[in-house]
């Protein structure tokens, strides 16, 4: 159960004089039963990044993949994905000795 990102890019606003690059060619690959945490500046994509996950927002260009399957795929059941890929916001600060993955 793999989540895959393969040259992904998103922008905000395309083609208008708002237009703002989040991500740009991003290649990830997060195995089956891998917790992972996403550390950033203010305003460096985290968020965005993490919406793809779980086919939130859909990538600009490139490919989520779950399991081996496009999320963007015409018949893809994405309220499927949803109840299995979880997400969990955060703020504050880790815990002081615990692991940042």
């Amino acid at each position: 159960m793999s989540i895959e990102l393969k040259n992904v890019t998103f922008t905000y606003s395309q083609g208008t004089a708002y237009e703002s690059h989040a991500l740009k060619d991003i290649n990830l690959v997060i195995p089956d039963g891998q917790f992972i945490g996403v550390i950033g500046h203010t305003g460096s994509g985290k968020s965005t990044l993490i919406q793809h996950f779980n086919a939130l927002i859909q990538p600009t260009s490139g490919q989520v993949l779950y399991n081996g399957e496009d999320v963007w795929a015409e018949n893809y059941d994405r309220r499927a994905l949803r109840s299995e890929v979880g997400l969990s916001h955060r703020s504050g600060v880790p815990v002081p000795g615990a692991p940042v993955v």
